[in-house]
């Protein structure tokens, strides 16, 4: 429906103003947003299968987890972070324990969470922040089975092969309400030190 879809353009467009991007995808987790992220770079052949992606030792385990799905690598370093870190070599930030007043970074893919412990406690959800254009419509497509936004399902023709990690209406509504009680300026709500050492897991080997 057009008020569905306008719902959750209000939502995406009210947080990339908030953050400083030109555009906002929202999807239905975190760490689907890192997945369409890395997928897209690999689509751009940025990334190819067995290439190495730098991580803190101490993430949330499905940031390793995704790196490894879809074929690349992991390197962990012992770093020292608080509410965000970039994933090198990409230009791929995760910033699923900072959300506070233009906060994005120029021309990097800026990571969100909306889980219900996060500043923006929706209960689930994330986004992809960026700047650039063809990635932004590339993921509007990838998250919802490859449909084009604001065209009809009966009359759409598709151009890639999508997933089901749309965000919904019902979501994006509850995030609309709870940025009205947001404040600018947000401290880290977490860091290195409130996740395990992943390193010495066998299954990331």
């Amino acid at each position: 429906m057009i008020e569905d879809i306008e719902i959750i353009n209000s939502f995406e467009q009210r947080i990339s103003e908030y953050a400083g991007s030109k555009y906002g995808i929202s999807v239905d987790s975190g760490t689907n947003a890192f997945f369409l992220s890395l997928l897209y770079l690999k689509k751009q052949k940025i990334l190819k299968d067995g290439d190495t992606l730098t991580i803190p030792s101490r993430t949330y385990l499905s940031i390793p987890m995704t790196i490894k799905n879809l074929g690349l690598n992991i390197k962990f370093e012992d770093m020292k972070w608080n509410g965000c870190y970039k994933i090198e070599p990409t230009n791929i930030y995760d910033s699923a324990v900072r959300f506070t007043k233009d906060m994005y970074i120029k021309d990097s893919i800026f990571i969100l969470s909306f889980q219900y412990r996060k500043h923006l406690s929706i209960g689930r959800g994330g986004m992809v922040l960026t700047d650039d254009k063809n990635m932004a419509k590339w993921l509007e497509m990838a998250r919802f089975n490859g449909k084009h936004k604001n065209i009809n399902r009966w009359i759409d023709k598709f151009e890639i092969l999508g997933y089901d990690m749309y965000m919904t209406p019902e979501q994006a509504a509850r995030g609309l309400t709870l940025m009205n009680y947001v404040k600018e300026n947000n401290p880290d709500c977490g860091g290195y030190k409130d996740y395990p050492d992943l390193s010495n897991q066998g299954v990331f080997k």
